[in-house]
Order: C-alpha cells, then sequence, then structure tokens
C-alpha cells in the first residue's frame, strides 16, 4: 500500500487548541478525545497516537477521490490529512467544538453533521473510528448505522485498544491506571460485532509493532 504522510501538529498547537474551555465538557471527556495522550511527556505515547492515525492512513490508500466521515473525530487532528487526501470529509464528534475551531484557523472544509442521522444513506467510501467505538453503548445500533450510510463497495476503519494485560500496564505505567471505566468494550469485540452484521476484513494491523503484544488494533473492512 502506499505510503501516505500524515499531517502532524505540534503539542504546542493542541495545547493552545485545547486550551479553550468549553460548556459541558469535562475531563472525562477530555481524557476520551485523547488529549492528555497527545500532551503526554513521555514521547512514546504520543507517538503510539500518531501511529494510529499513520495506519489508518497506509490502509485506506486514499485515492483522492473518497467521500470520508471521521466518526468521534474529538480534536481533529486527522482532519487536516483527510481534507488533504479526500474529495469529501465529514466529522463527527459529541464535543467537535476543537475540531471545528481547527478547520476554521486552518481553512479546512469539512462538513459537520451532527448525528449519523444527518448522514444521506449509501453516501460513504469510507468510514474511520479511531479509539471511539470503545466509548460508545449501546454499539449494535451505530454499527448498523455505519453500514447504512456507506456505499455498497464501502470500508470501515477502526482502531481501539486490546484492554489485555499488556495494555493495562501500558496505562498504569503512562499514569492513567485510574482511568479507562469509560471503556465498554474492547477492539477485538468491535471486530466481532462488525463481522457478525455481515462485514469482511480486508487489513488487521496491531500495534505498537507487529512482534510485541497489541496493545491496540487497527482494522480494515469492506461492506460487503
Amino acid at each position: 500500500m502506499a505510503k501516505i504522510s500524515v499531517s502532524k501538529i505540534s503539542q504546542q498547537q493542541i495545547r493552545k487548541l485545547t486550551g479553550e474551555l468549553v460548556a459541558g465538557l469535562t475531563d472525562s471527556d477530555r481524557d476520551e478525545m485523547a488529549i492528555p495522550s497527545y500532551l503526554h511527556r513521555n514521547p512514546l505515547i504520543p507517538w503510539l497516537m500518531w501511529k494510529r492515525y499513520e495506519t489508518i492512513a497506509e490502509l485506506a490508500a486514499f485515492s483522492g477521490h473518497e467521500n470520508v466521515l471521521e466518526f468521534g473525530c474529538g480534536v481533529g487532528l486527522f482532519l487536516p490529512t483527510l481534507t488533504r487526501t479526500c474529495k469529501a470529509v465529514s466529522a463527527i464528534d459529541l464535543f467537535p467544538h476543537y475540531a471545528q475551531k481547527l478547520c476554521r484557523e486552518n481553512n479546512l472544509s469539512v462538513a459537520f453533521p451532527m448525528s449519523l442521522d444527518h448522514v444521506d444513506d449509501d453516501s460513504l467510501d469510507l468510514i474511520i473510528a479511531a479509539d471511539v467505538l470503545e466509548h460508545v453503548e449501546p454499539l449494535d445500533a451505530c454499527l448498523e448505522q455505519f453500514l447504512k450510510k456507506l456505499k455498497p463497495a464501502g470500508r470501515i476503519i477502526v482502531s481501539g485498544p486490546t484492554e489485555n494485560f499488556a495494555y493495562r500496564v501500558g496505562r498504569v505505567l503512562a499514569g492513567f491506571g485510574n482511568k479507562g471505566d469509560y471503556h465498554h468494550t474492547d477492539i477485538d469485540r468491535i471486530d466481532h460485532q462488525l463481522t457478525g452484521f455481515g462485514a469482511r476484513h480486508l487489513a488487521i494491523r496491531k500495534l505498537p509493532f507487529s512482534y510485541l503484544p497489541a496493545l491496540f488494533k487497527v482494522i480494515a473492512f469492506s461492506k460487503e
């Protein structure tokens, strides 16, 4: 697959972008958006966060003609890459303020529908859900919506934590040992649910490295 460079944003820029208080946004919500991870003083943790997007970009193999939705875009850190490589980009998040601010400041053309209900059926070539589905409950209804919104040849790329022993140890070492109760599931169960709806595996990548116990997985699916 073609190597696609990811447009990275510095910690200083992220800190400036997310420094503004947003009504209703709690510390737990900021954790779910991975803001502390991108700003972590241990460089391996931000590296791993960006590695997920690099892997997603690799598996997506963008042609420049896709209509793409990032579901759970968080701060919007992948949107500069998507707008550079895709025909049309939309993004959904419970708290889209930071992502919208990033788009305004960088003149990025991104639509922000309020929910999946505001996305036309059979309209998307690709849905990206990076470390968000483990927060969604109930998940089945969301995944059924994904498949409705995709074109017949559409694809889904998801990433998420394994919640295995290595991941739990890593979370403690990173100082996040008292967090993670907002994870309702893990990437393997998400995988099982999507394949149960008929989605087909295209590729699976283990992170940080294929030869180590996986902390995260990135999985690409085809609707058919």
